[in-house]
């Protein structure tokens, strides 16, 4: 891509009509006493605005600005890609759409468009998008001047890292991968997380508990539980039947009570049995005569007569109480055939209510089989992720450290290459810098970040004024040189110039003159006068006017309204980054 020519819709417009070939330098004049360089964030005299204008043509997001304060106004730019000439136009009032020759588009189809037309990407990685590529031979911004890497406001280390290495002709596929592989890790450290905060988890995490033994003891306890609901039978009258049984056993203990009582008075009356034995008259004379007391025969008689009354009272007592004691006996059978039939149906009952239950105890044990199988899958479930976790954790050491190895093997691979790079990077910083330490350094870096590689270009002291665009130049150049893409133009704005000194300018003007004219690029930049004459005492008049005057394509000035780019007064914020981060990602 060359660009060709920035033009508006409004005669106050003051075209810009870029140089096919070689240098093209927009030269700010400061009629009026004015810094330009005082960091004031609105334009003055529209240097820094040209380089907006050709974002704004090429895809940038809306500008709220140019709507509010341009309105009715139409870019276009004109450019050129491998020969073949095109056109994009954008309205400030309808920034959504694209006039992308003839053909109206939106902003992201025309970065789409862009992104094959010029870096052959239909389907780059995730932050390699046609704005974090374009912007590196166009940096916008003011803080895109504050290091040789910073192209993009708000643009992460890893899509730096990705997007220089694309296009210093650098294989990708080991950066995605380490910044995919950080990734995972991430995710799996939230996880890790996530179990430490779960109450279940937590104990188990910290080992305060065994899941594997909880998980036996868990197990079991369901396989029980399973056989029991398995066996379990519902009786619809349980609760009649388990009263029946309640009724049947308080029957049988009254009646083991009576049994009792019975038993005892049948004692009883077996004891009355051997005390009332026949009292014998031998036997009472024996007793007298033992005595020594001589009984005589009246008396003798009497006894007769009392023996013989007292056994006739024992007969009759005798027939009663044979009488009582077979009721007794009858009745103790009764008792005990009574129990022996409530026995059996207790049995009966005690049998079916073992083997059958009520409805709300099968739902109580289906409850607690329900709490159990869930708290088991529970531990299971912690078992898995925790596995998965320590899985993956390995599984992602042992591949960045493969990775490790085999981006130490593409570096030795690569090694002339690499060289080669430096070698360009050190041969332009060594122009402005001769005796000061200089080069690229390419490393592999092996730490736990998401960065594949360690990037950077490096002069001594390059904190020093002017140092660091120094360095910034270097590396733009680099790029360009490595034509990995159909870019032919790096477009530089007058804060590179800023803080150089009148050596450094005129070096850098001989340079881009020279590198230009050997590989047909174009080199853009606006610049203030002032810097621009300050290089004049370096150069012959012939160089000066080869170098410079010859490349001067605008002058702007300040002195009035109609000599600025838009040909009009417009104070307009051109640090206004609002949703960039929208570009990148």
């Amino acid at each position: 891509m060359k660009l060709l020519s920035l033009r508006a819709n409004q005669p106050s417009f003051h075209p810009v009509v870029f140089n096919k070939n070689g240098v093209s330098i927009i030269v700010g004049k400061q009629v009026a006493p004015h810094n330009e360089n005082d960091g004031n964030t609105y334009n003055g005299v529209g240097k820094s605005m040209t380089l907006h204008l050709v974002h704004f043509c090429l895809g940038s997001n809306k500008i709220d600005s140019f709507s509010q304060k341009l309105s009715g106004w139409e870019f276009t730019l004109k450019f050129e890609i491998n020969g073949a000439e095109y056109y994009s136009s954008r309205k400030t009032d309808d920034q959504s759409k694209i006039n992308f020759n003839g053909e109206q588009m939106t902003v992201a189809a025309l970065r789409n468009k862009l992104l094959d037309l010029c870096f052959g990407l239909t389907n780059p990685p995730k932050y390699m998008t046609w704005t974090t590529l374009f912007s590196r031979y166009a940096r916008r911004y003011r803080s895109c001047y504050s290091t040789f890497d910073s192209f993009v406001p708000k643009e992460s280390d890893y899509s730096k890292v990705l997007n220089n290495c694309y296009l210093l002709g650098m294989e990708t596929d080991l950066i995605i991968s380490k910044k995919e592989l950080r990734d995972k890790q991430s995710a799996a450290s939230a996880t890790e997380k996530a179990i430490k905060k779960d109450p279940l988890f937590r104990q188990y995490y910290l080992g305060k508990h065994d899941a594997e033994l909880d998980v036996a003891d868990l197990e079991y306890r369901i396989k029980e539980l399973e056989k029991e609901i398995s066996a379990f039978k519902v009786s619809n009258n349980y609760h009649e039947l388990e009263k029946e049984a309640d009724d049947k056993s308080y029957q049988k203990k009254a009646l083991e009570n009576k049994r009792i009582l019975v038993s005892s008075y049948i004692k009883n009356i077996e004891e009355a049995f051997r005390e009332t034995a026949e009292v014998k008259e031998e036997k009472l004379l024996r007793v007298y005569k033992a005595a020594g007391v001589e009984i005589p025969s009246m008396v003798k008689k009497d006894i007769e007569d009392v023996l013989k009354f007292h056994n006739n009272l024992i007969i009759s007592r005798n027939i009663r109480l044979r009488k009582e004691l077979n009721k007794q006996r009858a009745e103790l059978k009764s008792i005990d055939d009574e129990i022996l039939n409530l026995g059996q149906r207790m049995d009966e009952l005690l049998n079916y209510l073992n083997s059958h239950g009520a409805l709300e105890e099968y739902v109580v044990l289906t409850k607690q089989l329900s709490s159990l199988q869930s708290e088991l899958n529970r531990i299971q479930e912690y078992q898995k992720i925790l596995k998965t976790y320590r899985d993956t954790e390995l599984d992602i050491k042992a591949t960045l450290i493969f990775e490790d190895k085999e981006t130490d093997k593409y570096l030795v691979q690569e090694s002339q290459w690499l060289s080669d790079l430096r070698e360009k990077y050190g041969y332009y910083a060594k122009k402005f810098y001769p005796k000061k330490r200089s080069g690229l350094v390419i490393r592999n870096n092996s730490g736990e970040n998401m960065l594949r590689y360690t990037l950077d270009a490096r002069i001594e002291d390059d904190s020093s004024d002017g140092v660091n665009e120094v360095r910034i130049f270097c590396f733009d150049l680099l790029l360009l040189l490595c034509q990995k893409s159909n870019l032919q133009f790096i477009f530089h704005d007058s804060r590179l110039f800023a803080n150089m000194d009148p050596r450094q300018r005129e070096m850098l003007f001989r340079i881009v003159n020279e590198t230009c004219e050997q590989n047909d690029f174009q080199y853009i930049c606006s610049i203030n006068e002032d810097a621009l004459l300050s290089i004049q005492p370096f150069m012959t008049p012939e160089e000066f006017e080869h170098n410079i005057t010859d490349n001067i394509i605008l002058e702007l000035k300040d002195d009035a309204p109609e000599s600025k780019l838009l040909g009009k007064q417009i104070d307009i914020n051109l640090e206004d980054r609002g949703k960039y981060s929208e570009e990148i990602n």
